[in-house]
């Protein structure tokens, strides 16, 4: 069935919106923490430090060892949280910028597929189905990758030394 009645996917809907508001929460995270390991107010903010989520981690590192050097403490849990963060950027994506093709109504399920052919050109698009539970499951991951870069970023703050009067 390609369209479902309103009532059918309201679910998905503000599963959806929330998943939205959740991954900014993980963008202005991401931002605010880069600011704090520079001491730069808005350098997260700067398109330029607006990394792509598979390249987060890796570039996260190199920043921090510009401005905190190699051995500054947090940099695996910091790393390790960015890749924990791809998979549901990637899920996000796929949800905000794929073909929601079609709803199943007996399993209240929304198959989302990938707008684009990435490895060859004779595959079929990717494809992933979507409950409402699915898609919120996404929404809750960044909330916890969001608390937990809070909790870095806070530890990171309280250990640096007051800045000069």
């Amino acid at each position: 069935m390609v369209f479902p009645e309103a009532g059918e996917i309201a679910d998905h809907a503000i599963a959806f919106a929330q998943m939205m508001f959740a991954h900014t929460a993980l963008e202005r995270a991401i931002g605010e923490l880069q600011d704090t390991i520079t001491k730069q107010p808005g350098f997260g903010e700067q398109r330029a430090n607006q990394w792509h989520a598979r390249a987060r981690p890796a570039l996260m590192v190199v920043l921090i060892e510009a401005h905190r050097g190699k051995d500054f403490p947090h940099t695996d849990a910091i790393a390790k949280l960015l890749k924990d963060a791809i998979d549901p950027c990637v899920q996000r994506n796929l949800l905000a910028h794929g073909t929601w093709w079609s709803f199943h109504r007996p399993t209240a399920t929304i198959i989302v597929r990938s707008p684009t052919r990435w490895e060859h050109p004779e595959a079929p698009p990717k494809q992933r189905e979507y409950t409402a539970s699915d898609i919120r499951a996404v929404a809750d991951r960044f909330e916890d990758i969001v608390a937990e870069l809070y909790k870095l970023r806070g530890s990171i703050t309280d250990h640096d030394p007051p800045a000069p009067v």
